[in-house]
């Protein structure tokens, strides 16, 4: 079992260093100016100006769910959110450089060899979301940090559990009923 948790681990390092291979069409040195959310970050280019940065693939809490399989009460998601909000403000520093890739309105955020994209779905701090689906490659290796994170019960996944399975099943049932009006 060792064995095969250490072969699932190595995968997901190596794949956090395959990301760099999916470059996306706009790519600038950005400083970040503020953090909205977990996944949601204003940041700044003297070509063009100021930016939102929505996290290609990631999503974080941000508000009460209630669907149909699932539902987060207020008071929950407000202290998930002060973790996951630690968590960036600890990973992110304002007025400092990174790498930004825009791709279709999303971005993936790069400092150095570390892309924060994967990094806070590695941490158990936010969940996989696909809205978007033009990197299907990028979202298998975000889906298997996931996998990682709930297993090995690491950041949200320690305590809330339920709760991260509830946003993961909400926004997959809100993705399918986007795809399936865009569609028609």
């Amino acid at each position: 079992m060792r064995k095969i948790v250490f072969c699932i681990m190595m995968c997901g390092v190596l794949s956090v260093q395959s990301f760099a291979f999916s470059t996306p069409p706009l790519s600038l040195q950005v400083l970040v100016k503020s953090i909205f959310a977990p996944t949601l970050f204003s940041v700044y280019n003297k070509e063009y100006g100021m930016l939102y940065c929505q996290l290609y693939g990631v999503a974080g809490v941000s508000k009460s769910f209630k669907r149909d399989a699932c539902e987060i009460d207020a008071k929950t998601v407000r202290a998930m959110r002060h973790f996951a909000m630690q968590y960036i403000r600890n990973k992110i520093y304002l007025e400092e450089q990174y790498r930004l890739g825009y791709k279709n309105g999303w971005c993936f955020l790069q400092r150095g060899g570390n892309l924060l994209n994967a990094e806070i779905v590695r941490d158990g701090y936010a969940v996989v979301q696909s809205f978007d689906r033009t990197e299907e490659g990028v979202l298998q290796e975000l889906e298997l940090l996931e996998s990682i994170a709930r297993e090995e019960k690491r950041g949200l996944w320690r305590e809330w559990e339920k709760e991260m399975q509830c946003l993961k099943i909400a926004l997959r049932e809100i993705a399918q009923d986007y795809f399936t009006t865009h569609e028609q």
